[in-house]
């Protein structure tokens, strides 16, 4: 990852996505309604997501350059996954799309998963 990587600030249940909570707003988690807690960090060319769900800490990755997706840095094209993990692959494009600076990202990581999906066999 390079340094121009940033946190998402926090937002609340109630609060709108994107919005930046209280404090600085570098590396303070990120909650939506799906992950307890999330923080999102974003590169020129990927994005990575660090979450705890299911009493696991987890991360998603989307390299644009090798346009691939990474979950818990094992690569998806070659892993056996639980419904609950291609959720929370999906969910991974809200918190892009919460984020205005992932806008550039957001298009080719959709591509990219519903591609995977149709290789498992998974409705898209």
């Amino acid at each position: 990852m390079e340094k121009k990587e940033q946190g998402l600030g926090s937002v609340g249940q109630t609060g709108a996505p994107g919005a930046l909570g209280k404090g600085s707003g570098e590396g303070e988690p990120l909650k939506l309604e799906y992950f307890s807690e999330a923080r999102l960090f974003l590169g020129k060319d990927r994005a990575t997501l660090t979450f705890y769900f299911q009493n696991e800490v987890a991360s998603i990755h989307y390299d644009t350059m090798r346009d691939e997706i990474f979950y818990r840095g094992h690569n998806v094209k070659n892993m056996t996954m639980s419904q609950e993990q291609w959720v929370s692959l999906q969910k991974f494009a809200d918190y892009l799309a919460a984020d205005p600076r992932a806008a550039h990202l957001l298009k080719a990581y959709r591509s990219c998963l519903e591609r995977l999906m149709t290789h498992h066999g998974l409705p898209v």
